[in-house]
């Protein structure tokens, strides 16, 4: 197993008062597996991404839960020994590559720095290496000395990524990294995660509203609303028979280019204020299978037939 969460609990300490952003998750990722998490705006898919790599940022704090990366418990490190592990061992491709490169840096250079500041080798060596990872994206060369405005977005997203993978890490988290691309380039950066996974056998984590996009390459899907883990099972399980109602909702949701006259469906509502979530199950205000006790006590994890869903109707 390469990477262990268990029982993650994430607070934001706010004026307001305590926001738990993640609560109670609990996930097992295998070498060279691809599992994406799924939901809506507030759900706590990017903080849980921040949380595997212990870079939840202030007010933030894990305050409960272990994340362990080849046994390592990454939520016990310094930051000395964190600064040894990321990008070494497991790397982060961030949702706006814009703001995550420096403006006044050439790309290839970029790559360098990530290369040399881990590897003890020359300049030159490292150099080489970036131009090898700029091709392997889809980059032509002579765009080493190019600035991030002078790509598209689509590009820096690929630049980003051949950073990510220039150590060739363990397992990568990307953050929505297909997030304001077009249909076709973000087909072309799906297919760029499946062909470094099988070049490389790194494990990806990828974060996206997009479910439909990850049925297309995660091997397994982890649905989360309101901090919870709501639903954990194969891709293929979640297509053919989601468990959990906000899942089958947001598989409703799907448009299908195919039925010229689909209607287009949404769930109702909005996710819940978490400095007040709802009592009982936190999706009950907009669920359609809704019970009594499901506004009542919060619904327990189950496993049906191998597979983790959070929902009073396999509970009782």
């Amino acid at each position: 197993m390469l990477l262990e969460v268990e029982d993650l609990h994430v607070h934001y300490y706010t004026k307001r008062g305590v926001v738990k952003a993640v609560e109670g998750v609990s996930f097992n990722l295998d070498r060279s597996e691809v599992m994406g998490i799924v939901g809506e705006s507030g759900s706590g898919k990017s903080t849980l991404g921040l949380a595997i790599m212990n870079l939840v940022p202030s007010p933030g704090k894990i305050v409960k839960g272990s994340v362990k990366l080849d046994g390592k418990d990454l939520t016990k490190m310094s930051e000395k020994e964190l600064k040894e592990i990321r990008g070494k061992e497991i790397a982060m491709v961030f949702q706006d590559p814009m703001t995550s490169l420096d403006p006044l840096m050439r790309i290839g250079d970029h790559i360098v720095e990530a290369i040399m500041a881990h590897e003890k080798i020359s300049k030159e060596e490292a150099k080489k290496r970036a131009l090898e990872l700029l091709d392997e994206v889809g980059i032509s060369k002579d765009r080493f000395n190019d600035y991030p405005h002078q790509l598209s977005g689509g590009m820096r997203q690929r630049v980003m990524i051949a950073m990510a993978v220039s150590l060739n890490p363990k397992l990568i988290i990307a953050d929505e990294p297909t997030t304001a691309l077009d249909v076709i380039v973000q087909d072309q950066i799906m297919d760029l995660f499946s062909r470094l996974r099988k070049e490389f056998g790194i494990a990806i984590i990828l974060i996206s509203h997009d479910l439909a996009l990850e049925l297309e390459v995660a091997d397994k899907i982890a649905v989360m609303y309101a901090s919870w883990l709501m639903e954990l099972s194969n891709a293929s399980d979640i297509a053919r028979e989601p468990l959990h109602p906000y899942t089958k909702e947001l598989l409703k949701a799907i448009p299908n280019v195919e039925l010229e006259d689909q209607e287009l469906l949404s769930i109702p509502g909005s996710p819940p204020d978490l400095h007040e979530p709802p009592p009982g199950c936190r999706f009950n205000p907009r669920c359609l299978n809704k019970m009594p006790i499901c506004e009542e006590k919060e619904p327990p994890a189950k496993i049906v037939s191998g597979r983790f869903v959070k929902c009073w109707l396999y509970g009782r």
